[in-house]
């Protein structure tokens, strides 16, 4: 796709990725990476992103070369006397050294909570209360030319978000480790600081309630709705605020919770929502619960600085998982929505041979589509979605170009090197990982996320889509990892693994919130036979298959 090292990323989108979502996803994360870059003062122009035959790559944008050959990197010499002259690198160390002094990741939080969240929300509810099948055809386009460009912009969003959200984290990671305290322990003082990771699940609480008092035992959504008119409202409330979005997946082919009612149906069976409290409030019980006992831990003379980062930490926590259901999810799924009802349109008027080739659109082929103006043969578009199709059979290498190199931070100015640092040992130690060779298949290891072990039956998954068709309340979910978009077919597993990530990727952060037991960072997990049964504990970090 050009010059640079380019690093797979398998996290978000199949090979079958429609174009549109390519569009959106190639133009929103160097927007949003270079504003987020901007805001902290990083030593980088961006981070690019390239989908090549459907795979999603991404490469980092240095300031000074980036559209170049790549070279060998300069002599550190070189490096300080181009940072020491370069007008550009020179206003990036003033604003990093301004942002590590003052927690800048504050300030973004702080717009969060006043601005960008609330505004989100009403766009996303607005036009996803838009009946599309009652509009005509030119009034489908002029909508969804809004949704595509309320796609675009939270999705700059989105990725402005990601650069400070680790900055916090990695901080308290970074202090509480020169003092010696297992960074296990101190992931768990975060626990119930991502309350919209429980949100869905303590949305449906007042429902099986009602339900429970009145010996209903629905069998569909009409007949919760029969059980009264305040069960109704409240089953409405909740598929406003969370049947719009993308549940199965990150892209516009994937389907919305409101497509899934037998998820919601089978939700609303979880006896946990029967309990006192909600999960939130469990979870916050439990992060509280955690901090004392690591607080013992800290130097007493560190005391009021510990508090300090764990309540920056916290609160950058919440928003990091907050983001994606908010600024890609919902807005994504609003857009589907419109996008299928095109389809049909565009179907039944002979412009695509089958409604659901739409995915294989541009935008601007899909909106001069309904617009009466030329577009694409049906036959072409047909042809695009078998090539489209057939990516999902094939394989990529994790890197196109020269191999990576580690970089060396030493030639950095100060803020600029602790930035980087920090920002280097917290994603190596959290994020995903890709998996190494496990030696048996019958015991397994990994970290651990909860206190108590669990043993249930162990459903294989390859992505979302296929935990939803075949996840049963109570299964210990297994998967190469998670994202936000098995939130509600994890609120019913009784345990989650997962074959790649770390401390703080997905699977940690709901397993937390949720208090379910789970594993990450687990090789060979993939390995253990579907519907076999497993003993799940996080405490030693093992899953042992007990019966085949």
């Amino acid at each position: 796709p050009g010059p640079g090292t380019w690093e797979r990323d398998r996290s978000h989108f199949a090979p079958t990725v429609s174009r549109l979502m390519i569009e959106l996803m190639e133009d929103a994360a160097p927007r949003g990476i270079r504003e987020g870059f901007d805001l902290v003062g990083a030593p980088l122009d961006t981070m690019d992103v390239r989908f090549v035959n459907g795979q999603f790559y991404r490469r980092l944008v240095p300031i000074i070369g980036g559209g170049a050959a790549p070279r060998r990197p300069p002599p550190n010499a070189v490096v300080r006397a181009v940072f020491a002259v370069h007008p550009r690198l020179r206003r990036r160390v003033r604003v990093a050294v301004a942002a590590m002094e003052n927690s800048s990741w504050n300030d973004e939080a702080d717009r969060w909570d006043r601005e960008w969240k609330p505004e989100l929300i009403e766009t996303n509810r607005r036009l996803g209360a838009v009946n599309v099948v009652s509009l005509d055809d030119a009034a489908l386009a002029d909508h969804l030319d809004s949704c595509i460009l309320h796609c675009r912009q939270s999705a700059v969003l989105h990725f402005r978000l990601h650069v400070s959200d680790l900055g916090p984290i990695g901080r308290l990671l970074d202090t509480t480790g020169e003092w010696g305290i297992d960074p296990v322990d101190v992931m768990a003082t975060l626990a119930g600081a991502s309350p919209s990771t429980s949100a869905p699940k303590d949305a449906l609480r007042p429902i099986a309630r009602l339900l429970a008092e009145r010996g209903v035992s629905p069998t569909s959504l009409d007949e919760v709705r029969a059980a009264g008119a305040d069960v109704a409202d409240l089953l409405d409330g909740y598929l406003l605020d969370f049947g719009s979005r993308l549940t199965t997946g990150y892209d516009l082919t994937d389907r919305t919770l409101i497509e899934i009612p037998e998820l919601t149906l089978a939700s609303l069976t979880d006896p946990d929502l029967l309990t006192d409290g909600s999960s939130a409030d469990r979870a916050r019980q439990r992060g509280d619960e955690a901090l004392d006992i690591v607080r013992q831990q800290v130097p007493p003379a560190e005391a009021s600085r510990f508090d300090d980062l764990v309540a920056d930490a916290r609160r950058l926590y919440g928003l990091r998982d907050e983001n994606g259901p908010l600024t890609v999810e919902w807005p994504g799924g609003v857009l589907r929505t419109s996008l299928l009802e095109a389809g049909r349109r565009l179907a039944a008027q002979g412009r695509l041979l089958d409604a659901s080739h739409v995915v294989n659109l541009s935008g601007e082929e899909l909106l001069a589509s309904l617009r009466k103006q030329v577009g694409p043969k049906a036959e072409a578009v047909a042809t695009r979605d078998e090539i489209r199709l057939r990516r999902g059979e094939q394989t990529s290498p994790p890197f196109l170009g020269p191999e990576p190199v580690e970089p060396d931070l030493d030639a950095l100015p100060e803020a600029m090197r602790e930035m980087m640092r920090i920002s280097v040992s917290v994603i190596e130690l959290l994020e995903a990982t890709e998996p190494g060779e496990a030696p048996s298949v019958d015991r397994l290891t990994g970290t651990g996320v909860g206190v108590g072990a669990y043993v249930g039956t162990a459903r294989v998954v390859t992505d979302a889509a296929d935990a939803f068709d075949r996840v049963e309340p109570g299964d210990v979910i297994v998967a190469a990892l998670t994202v936000p978009t098995f939130n509600s077919v994890l609120a019913l597993a009784g345990a989650v693994v997962t074959e790649q990530g770390g401390l703080l990727c997905h699977t940690a952060v709901i397993a937390r919130e949720l208090g379910i037991p789970g594993i990450v960072g687990v090789a060979g997990a993939l390995g253990i036979p579907d519907g076999s049964e497993v003993e799940v504990d996080p405490v030693a970090g093992t899953v042992t298959v007990t019966v085949r």
